[in-house]
């Protein structure tokens, strides 16, 4: 069965016998394709640590770059993986499909004892990935427009480096006095709030005659936050992601972070 337009973009082989799904997969490792195999397999490990994993029905994807990856039907991460640049090789054994994948001191096992269907894939995908959102873009459009933040703040410099980490943003307020500024990109937590504390803390001790402000930026911040936030004497600030990509829409085309810091 192909689908797919004046080309295999995708062919299906259901319930495959173990040496023709062996061939499916060494033919599409050959061209570079990816394929899917979807059946009963346990999965053993080495490398980065050991591990193994019984019997189980599951779904195995091998990209066109050597990565693969084993998947449970449930959460979004792969219960294993082997990293892009691994070789790929599969064999029928026993009325079993063995695959196996070797990246330097890394290798993993996936033995299938039943395969329900294989697809091999012949995909098109040239798209740029753009995030939006982000915490360096909402960093990036208050150095361009730190009004965002509040009037009179100058943006001094970005990634600051203490020794608990790096301060998103350090600048001087109206009054001269440090901000610390911290973003994030979803509704601040207390830990978000406990990272801020400790970026000032530092500064504090290492600056002990000027006064230091700490200020955390995000879309939101839930109570427990807030609490520990007011009783630490930091600041909330509240960032709208959309607002700061308007402002990055409107100042990057003509303008650089080197014009500013």
């Amino acid at each position: 069965m192909v689908l797919g337009e004046q080309r295999e973009a995708v062919r299906l082989f259901n319930n495959p016998g173990a040496q023709e799904c062996a061939d499916v997969i060494m033919s599409a490792a050959s061209k570079r394709r990816a394929v899917i195999v979807l059946g009963v397999c346990e999965v053993s490990y080495r490398g980065r640590t050991s591990s193994e994993l019984a019997r189980g029905e599951r779904l195995v994807i091998v990209k066109e770059d050597g990565s693969l990856l084993v998947h449970r039907t449930w959460g979004y991460k792969p219960v294993n993986y082997m990293p892009p640049g691994a070789m790929v090789y599969a064999k029928s054994d026993s009325g079993s499909v063995v695959i196996s994948a070797k990246r330097g001191s890394e290798s993993m096992r996936v033995v299938f004892h039943k395969v329900y269907l294989a697809a091999t894939l012949n995909f098109r995908d040239d798209s740029s990935f753009e995030q939006k959102g982000t915490e360096a873009q909402m960093r990036d459009a208050v150095v361009f427009y730190p009004e965002l933040v509040e009037k009179g703040l100058r943006v001094l410099t970005h990634e600051f480096q203490v020794k608990s980490g790096f301060v998103d943003l350090m600048a001087l307020d109206s009054k001269g006095r440090l901000v610390a500024i911290e973003f994030k990109a979803n509704p601040a937590k207390t830990a978000d709030v406990n990272q801020l504390i400790a970026y000032v803390s530092r500064l504090r001790a290492l600056s002990k005659e000027r006064g230091i402000r700490g200020l955390l930026a995000a879309p939101s911040i839930n109570k427990a936050a807030r609490k520990l936030l007011v009783d630490s004497g930091l600041e909330f600030k509240r960032l709208d992601k959309d607002e700061c990509l308007r402002v990055l829409e409107e100042f990057k085309p003509t303008m650089s972070l080197l014009n500013f810091i």
